[in-house]
């Protein structure tokens, strides 16, 4: 058997030790790798999601001007107003401004009224600058029931509407007709497979850099709520969009999206915050039962704090009470007391289910 001269053999231990320290790194690199792999992708999906969202309710419909439309008229043929066409189309120039010349994809709902706003609103933008338009029934209305049924068993539409103020809007579901739990299913099936997806699928235009969605002011709520994680009971306390209100959602960058204290995120996971500087804020306001010192002209009466006596009071901008909200109690104190010009100390409790729920009071 030759052996090998010193100095062959050097060469080759070292190169099997240089060889050994690579596999060593490239074993460590790999871990790395996989460990990483699943923010990375994560990482890479949510750059692809388009920078900005715009939410666009109908301009004014003829049935906002004439609410005993619905008992004639099926609801998807309801159309816009001669106003409704001016709000269109100024609401188009708006969201022009906002979306600059980024490439766009509409989403639209195929009701009447919101098919001749989306063509007020297209005819501001470039020729080719929307690369899509999607019809989509998810972004529909509510379906109220059919309304129309001739002879004695037709409701009242104010009669059912009066029913839905009991009830609550998210739950109560009209005959032959959806609640607004319903309606929340569909519009966050449609918000995760067609928003989040505009970018992802293999046969999406890649260069979609804003969405525009031609929809109602309960879906613009509704797609809110579960942005936000919203409660049922926050939702009612929200106002419905006025027509061709415009609510504006950026895209957070990926270090907000990993802070837990970001403002934009409100603790929750969603990858858009509202933008109230460019477009319109929801506004909302909750009915309080509040406990107060004193007699309160002789509706008092005496507990373990003394002579109190109970008012219902409405507090404004409820959604400005960081969450969970029925637990800041000193934060609405305050706020009463600046809204109704009250001493802070005079508050003694807040009834945040307004005298409904009495288990919990």
């Amino acid at each position: 058997v030759r052996l090998l001269r010193p100095s062959a053999a050097s060469a080759v231990a070292g190169f099997a030790a240089g060889a050994l320290a690579g596999a060593a790194v490239l074993a460590l690199w790999l871990r790395r790798l996989r460990r990483n792999l699943p923010l990375l992708l994560e990482r890479a999906r949510h750059e692809r999601l388009p920078p900005l969202v715009v939410l666009v309710r109908h301009g004014e419909s003829q049935g906002n001007a004439d609410h005993t439309l619905y008992r004639t008229k099926p609801d998807n043929l309801i159309e816009v107003t001669e106003l409704g066409t001016e709000q269109a189309e100024a609401a188009g120039r708006r969201i022009r401004g906002i979306v600059g010349s980024r490439r766009a994809h509409l989403f639209v709902s195929p009701f009447q009224r919101t098919l001749q706003t989306a063509r007020s609103i297209e005819r501001a933008f470039d020729a080719g600058q929307i690369v899509r338009t999607s019809i989509d029934p998810r972004i529909r209305e509510q379906e109220f029931g059919n309304l129309q049924e001739p002879g004695p068993h037709r409701r009242d539409h104010a009669l059912l509407r009066q029913e839905q103020q009991i009830v609550g809007r998210f739950w109560y579901r009209f005959p032959t007709g959806e609640s607004g739990a319903d309606v929340y299913d569909r519009v966050r099936t449609w918000w995760e497979s067609a928003v989040l997806r505009v970018n992802q699928l293999p046969s999406s235009d890649t260069g979609c850099e804003a969405v525009v969605v031609v929809t109602h002011g309960l879906t613009m709520r509704l797609i809110l709520m579960q942005l936000y994680g919203w409660s049922p009971k926050t939702f009612h306390t929200v106002w419905n969009a006025g027509n061709c209100d415009v609510y504006v959602l950026r895209r957070l960058s990926s270090a907000a999206m990993r802070d837990p204290h970001s403002p934009g995120l409100r603790g929750t996971s969603s990858p858009y915050a509202l933008d109230a500087d460019v477009g319109d804020s929801p506004c909302s306001s909750i009915e309080l039962v509040v406990e107060l010192k004193g007699d309160g002209a002789n509706r008092a009466h005496t507990s373990s704090r003394g002579r109190t006596h109970r008012r219902t009071l409405t507090l404004e901008n409820y959604l400005s009470v960081p969450p969970p909200r029925t637990l800041q109690t000193e934060v609405v104190r305050g706020m009463i007391a600046q809204q109704h010009g009250l001493p802070v100390d005079d508050i003694v409790s807040i009834d945040f289910e307004a005298g409904r729920v009495s288990k919990f009071r």
